[in-house]
């Protein structure tokens, strides 16, 4: 069974998004389905219908051009020869409802122990919803 899912939210280039990590789960020829949906199903298994990822031979996969403010539910299993072993339990995250804006950008040029450097400074991004 998978465990250790973790999940990430972010947004690149104006898509919002959700990236899906977990721990290795032993032996050879092992790929990963990450199953995701709107509709949150029980702690241990993803309601019928819904979207999937399937394939995977790392460890994390990135979903994108998710529905801003959503809610959603990820399970993810481990496959091998044998077949699909149980879902991991439920997780869940909520994506963006906006694009974060990054406001007050201010680049200095100076030098850093006798060598040219560059110092970027903003003013910290807000989350709205």
């Amino acid at each position: 069974k998978v465990q250790g899912v973790n999940i990430t939210r972010g947004i690149s280039n104006g898509s919002v998004l959700l990236t899906i990590s977990w721990t290795t789960v032993p032996g050879s020829g092992i790929t990963y389905t990450v199953w995701y949906s709107s509709n949150c199903g029980t702690t241990t298994e993803p309601p019928s219908g819904v979207l999937n990822v399937s394939g995977i031979t790392g460890t994390s996969t990135t979903l994108s051009g998710l529905a801003q403010g959503t809610t959603y539910y990820i399970w993810v299993t481990a496959v091998s020869s044998v077949g699909e072993g149980p879902y991991s339990m439920r997780m869940s995250e909520t994506t963006y409802s906006e694009s974060l804006q990054v406001r007050g950008v201010r680049i200095s040029k100076g030098t850093l122990d006798g060598s040219p450097s560059l110092t970027v400074s903003w003013i910290a991004a807000s989350e709205s919803g």
